[in-house]
């Protein structure tokens, strides 16, 4: 089979690092990471990240052994220029004004990689409300996701969930559904963002946690549903701990892209904090199921083996 351009679509905090980090090791295939990443807005950004390359991969508990950037041109003005050019190019956006420029974009990265004989591969979640932006690319795409419960406290120490709150505020000022509602109970609600204190975490008490989580919850599942839409091959991240399932995945990426890829090593992380299951509040319980498909989100999620936690989380808004 002649090896096909791979797009991988994740959630942050999702797995596909190691994903990507898998395919990355065929020597024909040229990694393009996070392509819309603000920080390939200039070469000084790109030169402060890879200096601090080791200490970032130790942070976000990546065994990447090639810099993030390494296979993005220097001084390509093209490529800067499309990352700084807006906002928009790292936030979540339910609507955009920019699905062209994003597609000739990243075929102006595959025509790259065509030019040194390499088959390009993307690892993207700056996309992750977008997919019928990576639809409209001549690759074999995948969608990756994991539990919501692991994923979300795993973004809290990521970036305490500041990226989903400029999301919200940005569909409040632009008045979009049913992001910018909100942002209007986090204002009704005098919800303080996550702070960290004495080196931990730090909610102003439990209604507040159920709030970050709840709003979590809510764009989690519109991209969710939204990917789910697109037919891609669907991987569930936690299930790759099963060696049966490990083993499909394999086949089913080789039978379909050409590369044989190999995820022995693969560990499913059991942090303390995990353990921890915030509820969703009524008011965005309300909020959630008029925006969410959960016709779309059952008949595809009752594929995989997922945990009681996480049906319990689902089970919870569906029956309200």
């Amino acid at each position: 089979m002649i090896n096909k351009h791979v797009i991988i679509q994740n959630f942050f905090r999702s797995g596909g690092s190691y994903l990507y980090d898998a395919f990355n090791k065929d020597p024909n295939i040229i990694g393009f990471y996070e392509p819309f990443h603000e920080n390939l807005s200039s070469k000084e950004k790109i030169l402060k990240e890879k200096n601090n390359f080791l200490e970032s991969k130790k942070k976000l508990n990546h065994n990447i052994n090639e810099f993030y950037f390494h296979n993005f041109p220097e001084n390509d003005e093209y490529i800067n220029l499309f990352n700084l050019k807006k906002f928009q190019r790292y936030t979540f956006l339910l609507e955009r004004d920019d699905t062209n420029d994003c597609i000739n974009y990243l075929n102006y990265l595959i025509t790259i990689a065509q030019k040194k004989n390499k088959i390009s591969l993307f690892k993207i979640n700056r996309l992750y409300l977008n997919p019928d932006i990576i639809n409209n690319i001549s690759a074999f795409k995948i969608f990756l996701f994991r539990d919501p419960v692991s994923s979300f406290w795993s973004n809290i120490n990521l970036n305490l969930l500041i990226p989903y709150y400029n999301s919200f505020k940005y569909h409040w000022i632009n008045n979009i559904y049913p992001f910018n509602e909100v942002y209007n109970h986090m204002i009704k609600q005098n919800i303080e963002l996550i702070k960290i204190k004495n080196n931990s975490l730090h909610f102003k008490d439990k209604n507040q946690l159920n709030f970050h989580f709840s709003a979590f919850i809510l764009l989690w599942l519109i991209g969710l549903m939204r990917n789910f839409e697109k037919k891609y091959l669907n991987i569930y991240y936690n299930n790759l701990s099963e060696n049966s399932y490990r083993n499909l995945v394999v086949k089913k990426i080789n039978e379909n892209t050409g590369f044989n890829i190999n995820l022995d090593n693969f560990k499913l992380g059991k942090l303390k904090i995990y353990e921890t299951i915030p509820e969703v509040i009524p008011e965005l319980k309300k909020i959630i199921r008029a925006s969410v498909d959960f016709k779309i989100v059952n008949e595809n999620l009752s594929t995989f083996n997922i945990d009681q936690n996480f049906r319990n989380i689902i089970n919870s808004i569906i029956d309200d």
